[in-house]
């Protein structure tokens, strides 16, 4: 697999966008339904169904959103409300203590380890301490400036890892106090991987999931794949369009999510736990595969990885279809990659 540099386009960072165009029968409609949740607008685009499958499929998600709002978040924010899940984990890692974890929870615990490991420690889901060391957990509270150097220097010799993690079937500890579970990179796409069950049990055959900007296509519209638009946020322009098939997902990870500014410089909320710092050569990773936990942790562990690795990672992890824009606003993609891709200038 060859990566492609493309110079010709400026893209400061990438979002996804669709059109939808669709039309239905009498007994068949399209239905949007949005929510926020997870800190973001989650929108899911039915086609072609009946209102008895929409109303037994958003019920069924709402519940679930409910359940993972509670059960996912690390972050305790609210004293007099009971913890979380992963709250409780947490709390028993940081005090030396053995927990036990429920099934869902343990195989993304455990997805999450592997994943790390496949890409060298770019994707870190241990590492909730450096984010809030660096007050990313916090959107309506952003810093106003970067944390102290011994902070982070005192993190990065605890050498943080999932690797101290010990299980005895689904019971948990560890040995490291500094480990501090934070699933933020992979759990949209577990959440995506989850809602596709939900509708096709609900009778859903056609819809696009949306979470944030991340998204899985479910069967068709109008018996063709779902266009995707790739923009740049900082313009209106379309840089390409992506045409996504059943069961495919794409995640895009980038700068422009949360971040603050201090004398000119951008510190972004995805952190290289190599070295403690928000990432800066990349601003932006896009992955299309099918598997949307593997999409959602490789376009955090590409982006952190940036140019330098990116052929080397893509392989590594399997993943055939990628690109990230790097922060001078050049695009290297994978040959897969950009095959799929429909530029609008050519």
């Amino acid at each position: 697999m060859q990566p492609c540099w493309i110079t010709r386009f400026h893209a400061a960072a990438l979002t996804l966008s669709c059109l939808l165009c669709c039309g239905c029968d009498a007994a068949t409609q399209d239905f949007r339904h949005q929510i926020y949740a997870f800190g973001t607008l989650v929108t899911i685009d039915f086609f072609a169904t009946t209102p008895q499958s929409n109303a037994a499929a958003i019920a069924a998600i709402e519940a679930r959103i409910r359940d993972i709002d509670r059960d996912w978040y690390p972050w305790h924010e609210y004293p007099d409300e009971p913890q979380g899940e992963l709250q409780r984990i947490n709390a028993a890692i940081a005090a030396g203590q053995a927990i036990e974890v429920s099934p869902l929870l343990a195989e993304l615990v455990r997805r999450a380890a592997v994943l790390e490991q496949l890409s060298g420690g770019r994707f870190n889901p241990a590492m909730g301490r450096l984010t809030e060391l660096w007050g990313f957990h916090d959107v309506a509270r952003l810093r106003s400036s970067p944390p102290d150097e011994l902070e982070i220097q005192t993190w990065l010799s605890a050498s943080v890892s999932s690797d101290s993690l010990e299980w005895s079937g689904n019971e948990l500890r560890s040995n490291s106090p500094y480990v501090m579970l934070d699933l933020g990179g992979i759990a949209k796409g577990s959440i995506l991987e989850q809602f596709v069950s939900i509708l096709r049990d609900a009778g859903v055959e056609n819809a696009i999931i949306d979470i944030g900007g991340d998204l899985t296509v479910l069967g068709h519209i109008n018996g063709r794949p779902a266009r995707i638009g790739i923009r740049s946020p900082r313009s209106d322009g379309t840089l390409a369009w992506l045409d996504v098939m059943d069961g495919e997902t794409v995640v895009t990870s980038g700068d422009y999510e949360r971040f603050f500014e201090v004398g000119g410089r951008r510190y972004q909320h995805i952190l290289d736990p190599r070295n403690g710092y928000p990432v800066a050569h990349t601003i932006s990773a896009t992955v299309l595969h099918q598997d949307p936990v593997l999409a959602d942790a490789a376009a955090t562990a590409l982006l952190v990885a940036g140019p330098g690795a990116f052929e080397e990672l893509c392989a590594v992890l399997g993943v055939d279809e990628a690109l990230i824009v790097s922060a001078s606003g050049d695009l290297r993609l994978t040959q897969a990659m950009e095959k799929r891709l429909n530029w609008p200038n050519r």
